[in-house]
């Protein structure tokens, strides 16, 4: 395998599953050893990632070709690629429907020795569409901008006119004398006073000093007599030795604009004093993802100055993830179409305390001049949720007991049988030896051992039975203390398995600096023996089972590693359930209730549990503490 450290495999798993590109990397063989579900839906493959893993990549190439507009040429560019084995970057691959994809190709070689190869694809269709529509709208805009309707002059560096367009100027004449003047000397000419060319000289010179455009909004008196107001730029112009070349200055009439401002500035202060009289947290995002406007209602409930958020970005908010709000703007920016995403906040108030929000989304225009908002609405349903969760926690835990009793039942009738029979067997055996006086002392040992294993055995179900119910019937006390981990696991590990019945020893590995954890002593040496035991004995006749211990700043993290029998694919989702065991286990003793005493416990520490397993290959087991004191 190209990767055979886990760690370093979860990791680039996760990476790679992340990453928004297509990825399939395949060994030298050809066989695939990865493939991200990106890639799974950019070719429409109807599998899980995990289901591909093995196949041929040779042959699955070859019943793809056809997906390709020259099916024969994708093929042979393969071959081409592999045998060069040399990077390729960017190459454009053409699909029968039309779609258009980027394809990379890395050769994977550790220390000259080429163990296997990466192709990234990333569709192209929508850019490469892109850049015709842009060079159709290049040439349509050209034509605008030699006709555009707005003041257009060039000015040299002393701020005098270079040129001056018809919008600007519309007597030819004036036009012609205002060449290499400035507007001191149009404000000379025309009987003006001056204070209008000392504001525009002024922005000529922010904009030549700062190297940047200079915006301004100039006030006037229009033929009519009415104000009028003109947005205008400077745009400085430099060479590519940083000399100062022309300076560009447009004007715009924005006079129709100011009083559609003026009419909006009224219409959201009234929006904003009905929006302070709701209950409803009500928070407004302009098309930029900045928070325009915050009601009462926020302040009130997070005790958190609206003033802070505004002109911020939406991540400034009191909720920690906003990517589902990021999402639905975005998602109508493109389509027009005001869908949003069902979703409950959990979030804390001024006083600490949790509560949910539902969240709703609802676009509207803002005024006259056609600028969308986005209004986010947050609805206190804190009750709510409390009652569904309890209900659901009544209905989880009437069903547990259900089956816990129907469990119960199968075991008396069956699990029972077997060891019952046993002992019955055994003690009929050596009472019928020991009434013939022919009871040897090999004899009695064998089947007094065989009558104490199944009483054992009957004996560590009907404690675990006892246990589940005790935890169901909420008796269970969680006593937590700060503990040193690696001396309590060093203390299980000697007392139960060193060595284990059948000759071997667990391997315990320590990383990390070592601080004190907090746990349940009872609880945490249940779990560890259970899944200790369970390495153990799921991988008979194998190597010796791992224990890996490593300290992180924020977690405590505990991984138990076999190399038995595995757990097949189709026995994953009911590992936690009581009496349930793994296909494959036959004549390996097992109550299964083990795993559901090891969860019930895992959560009482709000820890969590994961299972990586191969059939065959063996099982992984990820413990996760947190570290409180982060």
């Amino acid at each position: 395998m190209i990767l055979n450290n886990d760690k370093l495999y979860s990791q680039l798993n996760f990476v790679l599953n992340k990453i928004p590109f297509a990825v399939l990397m395949e060994n030298y063989e050809r066989r695939l050893e990865f493939v991200n579900q990106n890639f799974c839906q950019l070719f429409k493959i109807p599998l899980a990632p995990e289901q591909l893993i093995g196949f041929d990549c040779k042959i699955a190439a070859a019943q793809s070709a056809a997906m390709f507009s020259n099916p024969t040429q994708f093929l042979v560019r393969i071959e081409e690629i592999l045998t060069a084995e040399e990077f390729v970057s960017h190459e454009i691959v053409e699909l029968a429907d039309g779609r258009s994809f980027l394809r990379d190709y890395l050769p994977i070689i550790n220390e000259g020795v080429h163990n296997g190869h990466v192709w990234i694809y990333y569709d192209y269709t929508e850019a490469r569409t892109m850049e015709y529509h842009i060079l159709h709208l290049k040439k349509f805009y050209e034509q605008i901008l030699n006709h555009i309707p707005a003041d257009i002059a060039v000015f040299n560096k002393k701020h005098q006119y270079v040129f001056v367009n018809q919008t600007a100027v519309h007597d030819n004449n004036l036009r012609e004398w205002l060449i290499n003047k400035d507007d001191y000397e149009f404000a000379k000419e025309r009987g003006k006073n001056i204070s209008f060319a000392d504001i525009r000289r002024e922005a000529f010179n922010q904009a030549v000093s700062t190297q940047k455009v200079y915006e301004f909004l100039e006030e006037g008196i229009n033929r009519d007599g009415h104000h009028k107001f003109n947005l205008r730029r400077f745009q400085p112009i430099f060479q590519e030795n940083g000399e100062l070349e022309f300076v560009v200055g447009y004007g715009i009439d924005v006079t129709s604009l100011k009083k559609t401002e003026e009419y909006a500035r009224q219409k959201d202060i009234i929006f904003a004093k009905v929006a302070d009289l709701l209950d409803v947290v009500v928070i407004v995002i302009d098309n930029n993802f900045q928070v325009v406007f915050a009601n009462a209602a926020y302040e009130s409930f997070f005790g958190i100055p609206t003033s802070q958020i505004i002109g911020k970005e939406i991540d400034a908010i009191a909720i920690e993830d906003t990517s589902i709000i990021r999402k639905d703007i975005a998602q109508y920016q493109q389509t027009q179409y005001a869908h949003h995403t069902a979703k409950v906040y959990q979030v804390k108030d001024k006083y600490g305390m949790i509560k949910y929000f539902s969240y709703s989304f609802t676009p509207y225009v803002q005024g006259k001049a056609g600028n969308i908002n986005y209004a986010v609405f947050l609805s206190d349903v804190s009750d709510q949720y409390y009652a569904v969760a309890e209900l659901q926690k009544i209905i989880d835990k009437e069903r547990r007991l259900n089956e816990l009793k129907s469990g119960f039942v199968n075991i008396v009738s069956h699990e029972m049988r077997t060891p019952m029979s046993v002992i019955q067997s055994s003690a009929e055996i050596l009472e019928m030896l020991n009434d013939a006086d022919k009871v040897t002392k090999p004899q009695l040992q064998l089947y007094l051992s065989r009558i104490i294993n199944e009483v054992r055995g009957m004996e560590s179900l009907m404690k675990e039975l006892l246990l589940v119910s005790k935890i169901e019937g909420g008796k269970m006390e969680f006593k937590p203390s700060p503990q040193n981990m690696n001396e309590f696991i060093e203390q299980i590990n000697s007392t139960n398995f060193s060595p284990y019945k059948d000759g071997r020893k667990i391997d315990v590995q320590f990383k990390g600096q070592e601080y004190p954890v907090s746990f349940d002593k009872l609880m945490m040496t249940h779990i560890l023996k259970n899944l200790i035991e369970n390495a153990f004995k799921y991988s008979s006749n194998k190597a010796s089972p791992i224990i890996r211990i490593s300290y992180h700043k924020s977690k405590v993290s505990i991984l138990i590693k076999d190399f038995g029998i595995g757990i097949p694919d189709k026995d994953f989702p009911n590992l936690f359930k009581a009496f349930a065991r793994a296909s494959n286990v036959e004549g390996i003793k097992g109550t299964g209730l083990g795993l559901l005493v090891v969860k019930y416990f895992v959560d009482f520490h709000k820890a969590s549990i994961h299972f990586r397993s191969k059939q065959n290959q063996g099982t992984s087991v990820l413990l996760e503490l947190k570290n409180h004191d982060t």
